[in-house]
Parts: C-alpha cells; structure tokens; sequence
C-alpha cells in the first residue's frame, strides 16, 4: 500500500506546532516541503525557536514525536538576523520508504 504523503506532511506539520505551542514558541510552521525519489520521499520541515532555553528540549521531543515517521534527522544551528530577533532554527528530514 502506497504512503499517504499528504497525511504524513498534515501530521508533520500539526506535531510540530503542536509542540511549538507547547513550549509558547510563537512560530508557526505552515509547509512541510516533499522530495519524492525512487523508492523513498523525504518530508523537510522547520521550525524556529526564539527562546534559547527551550531549543535543547524542543530537539527532544522533535526527535522523539517525529521518528515513528521514517529515518529521521534533525539539525540546529543559531542565526542573528540583522533586523529580526535571534533564534535557533530547528531542521529536520524524514525519509520514508514507499512500501
């Protein structure tokens, strides 16, 4: 049976709110982009935390809500935009085999 790319980038997007919510992040993630590739699709998502104390835990619980969709990673690295306040910009990559 084919995956259900939509519902999969749905609930991606819904559990990472729903933890950015959770923490009182105010950024919203409104796209989970999809790479489809022979045999597999990878879902690339981000997310922005502002308050610095909470990127750590953030990580946590991204990895440990959003693994049970494939082969997961996820990144972090702090960015200082010149005009915004700083935050730690959280990335993650899922790829899922099309079974």
């Amino acid at each position: 049976m084919p995956i259900d790319k939509e519902q999969i980038k749905k609930d991606l997007m819904d559990e990472s709110n729903n933890i950015l919510k959770e923490w009182n992040e105010p950024y919203v993630v409104d796209t989970i982009s999809v790479m489809n590739a022979r045999g597999k699709t990878t879902f690339l998502g981000s997310l922005r935390v502002f308050d610095e104390r909470n990127a750590s835990d953030i990580m946590k619980e991204v990895k440990s809500n959003l693994a049970k969709y494939g082969k997961l990673t996820v990144r972090d690295e702090k960015v200082v935009p010149c005009c915004s306040a700083r935050y730690t910009h959280i990335s993650f990559n899922i790829v899922v085999d099309n079974a």
